[in-house]
């Protein structure tokens, strides 16, 4: 239970985060494509409060940042739509320590127990039905996922927090401070529009790099 990496990519996901939800499904398919399961480690951000509207009064740079984070959910949730999710309440700040030290968990016991875990952790959150700080609802999590889960308990209570607090140094000084971040090869990718140009590289960087 270590952030140390196994694969040529990481990706770094916050289950709380819209963006990284959305990240989900492209970012497995293009596992699919490559033929490559990628290292997903939990990374704890910061999460955005609710846009203040917009009133009259307001200084130039306050209606700039309210317009902005508001542009910012519109599209999101157009996104969302589009493939078929539902957001909900975006701003929600849960504790996800424990979900993120399941994340951990699952990684000695294979890419296909971590992708079945990621899935059920993102869809059981967004359908409003998780507390991601619950041992027992993450456990039943890992049950799901087939993934063993002898000394789950001790681990969330010991080892899962120091492994955890290890994983958020790692990442940082790997460069992630967003999700979804993909790093690869020394370099730190911010957002999933920057899949095109992982599937360019993992694939042998043929042809001209997408621009």
């Amino acid at each position: 239970m270590s952030a140390v990496a196994t694969s040529a990519v990481v990706v770094c996901i916050d289950f709380r985060n819209p963006k990284a939800y959305l990240a989900k499904a492209p970012t497995q398919a293009l596992e699919d494509v490559v033929g490559v399961r990628f290292d997903w480690q939990p990374l704890e951000i910061r999460m955005p409060s609710h846009p203040a509207p917009v009133r009259d009064g307001d200084d130039r740079g306050t209606r700039h940042r309210s317009m902005r984070a508001q542009y910012n959910e519109r599209d999101m949730r157009r996104y969302a739509a589009r493939a078929g999710l539902q957001l909900g309440d975006i701003y929600r700040a849960p504790d996800a320590r424990v979900a993120n030290m399941g994340l951990l968990w699952c990684a000695p016991h294979g890419a296909d127990a971590t992708r079945r875990y990621v899935d059920a952790v993102f869809e059981s959150y967004w359908d409003e039905r998780l507390d991601l700080a619950d041992p027992a609802a993450i456990e039943a999590l890992l049950v799901r996922a087939d993934t063993p889960t002898l000394k789950w308990r001790e681990f969330v209570e010991g080892p899962g927090r120091d492994a955890l607090a290890q994983a958020q140094q790692v990442l940082a000084q790997a460069g992630a401070f967003d999700v979804p971040a993909y790093l690869i090869e020394g370099d730190v990718y911010l957002g999933r529009h920057h899949l095109p140009m992982l599937h360019w590289i993992l694939t042998g960087r043929v042809g001209q790099p997408p621009l």
